[in-house]
């Protein structure tokens, strides 16, 4: 039956594996030096996730624009490019995450 809402699967994201997968990796990522800590680094990851789970009808463009928008972002000490490497790095990482079907949680 088709009901007009579009068949589409729930996802799941460990935010605290994320967290600690990017706390091990963070001092490779641009600007790292100048962020200090993870702390001050997170937020501009965790924005990628945001996007993700907001926006999840959004092309790879689109979410990439709306990361780019994101305060946390802008007003980080990374240039456009090295946000828009950032952002597909965490994309990336994303992709990789697996994903439950809607009738499979709690499964």
């Amino acid at each position: 039956m088709d009901n007009g809402q579009a068949d589409h699967q729930a996802v799941v994201i460990d935010i605290d594996r994320e967290r600690e997968h990017w706390r091990q990796r963070y001092h490779a990522l641009p600007r790292a030096r100048a962020m200090r800590s993870f702390a001050r680094y997170w937020p501009i990851l965790c924005a990628a996730y945001d996007v993700y789970l907001n926006h999840p009808r959004a092309g790879h463009g689109e979410s990439l624009r709306l990361y780019l928008q994101r305060a946390e972002v802008a007003a980080s000490v990374l240039t456009e490019a090295e946000a828009c490497l950032l952002f597909e790095r965490a994309w990336s990482r994303i992709g990789a995450v697996p994903r439950a079907s809607a009738g499979a949680a709690g499964a």
